[in-house]
């Protein structure tokens, strides 16, 4: 009678991760499964910096204005980014690019956030995208920028998010301390 319990709960046990297997499965089909949450783009605490940095800027790490589990920001001046990325290029799972900022002043800084593919990269004249971005004197805290859709009215073509390979921050910032740079997806 043992064996015949033991055999019967092994038959159940064996059918609940085979039911358990297929209704992941089925959520990875319908795509509710297929985007990660978070990943970081740029890690100054691990030693990454722009390297994109224009002839009058100015970058250098800081421990001033940290927040929240922060372990180093980066102190910069002008337009900072990074280009002909190695790394996390793939930004098809998520739909925002988030970032912390101090910023330095009593006055609001306006500019551009610009985006480009492995094709921007190759031919920057008006092949990326360009989205408009206003930090506030003091802590901006998540500052988040849309990736979804990203498409190129000048090239006439959508982004490859696949194949992502440059962000630069536009127009000359004042002395401000960025954290690092995330890419996230977020439910809506």
């Amino acid at each position: 009678m043992k064996k015949v319990l033991f055999s019967l709960f092994a038959v159940m046990l064996a059918c609940g991760v085979s039911l358990a297997a297929d209704t992941a499965d089925a959520k990875k089909e319908d795509g509710k499964d297929s985007k990660a949450k978070k990943i970081v783009l740029v890690n100054f605490a691990k030693g990454d910096q722009f390297n994109n940095v224009g002839g009058t800027s100015e970058q250098a790490l800081s421990e001033e204005h940290l927040t929240g589990k922060e372990k180093m920001r980066m102190k910069v001046k002008g337009s900072v980014g990074m280009n002909g990325m190695s790394k996390n290029v793939d930004w098809s799972k998520f739909n925002y690019m988030i970032f912390n900022a101090f910023l330095t002043g009593d006055k609001p800084w306006s500019g551009m956030m610009l985006l480009g593919d492995k094709q921007s990269y190759a031919k920057w004249s008006r092949n990326y995208v360009e989205t408009s971005l206003t930090l506030k004197p003091g802590e901006n805290k998540e500052v988040h920028v849309s990736i979804e859709g990203l498409y190129s009215a000048y090239a006439s073509r959508p982004l490859d998010m696949t194949n992502m390979q440059c962000f630069q921050l536009y127009s000359d910032l004042p002395e401000t301390y960025l954290g690092n740079f995330y890419l996230v997806y977020e439910e809506e």
